[in-house]
């Protein structure tokens, strides 16, 4: 009981299992922060950021492209990076139709 420790605090955060689904290819491996949303050998759909928010984190869905301003495009804003993803696979058709009519993704992903 009382206030926890600065260092049980910071073990905590540190135990934490990182955000993982297997359609989300973080740039180097045990990454986090940004994922590559790729299912099998299809070109990629987009991207997922996470930033904080108030009480937690929030997970944005961009599109695998630039627009005309050569800004990737938003999508999509989910609670989960399971979330953002499903989100991203169950409007596969129309974000690569999307893609379709935007200029390529300049920016090569780690291999």
């Amino acid at each position: 009981m009382g206030v926890q420790s600065s260092f049980v605090n910071a073990a905590a955060a540190l135990a934490k299992r990182p955000h993982e689904h297997p359609y989300a290819i973080p740039p180097m491996p045990g990454g986090q922060g940004l994922w590559l949303i790729r299912q099998g050998a299809a070109a990629p759909l987009g991207f997922v950021r996470m930033r904080p928010v108030l009480g937690g984190y929030a997970f944005d869905v961009y599109a695998h492209c630039r627009d005309d301003g050569g800004r990737r495009p938003w999508l999509h804003t989910a609670g989960s990076l399971d979330s953002a993803v499903a989100w991203a696979v169950q409007h596969d058709r129309e974000i690569r139709a999307l893609i379709a009519r935007r200029a390529p993704e300049p920016d090569v992903w780690p291999a």
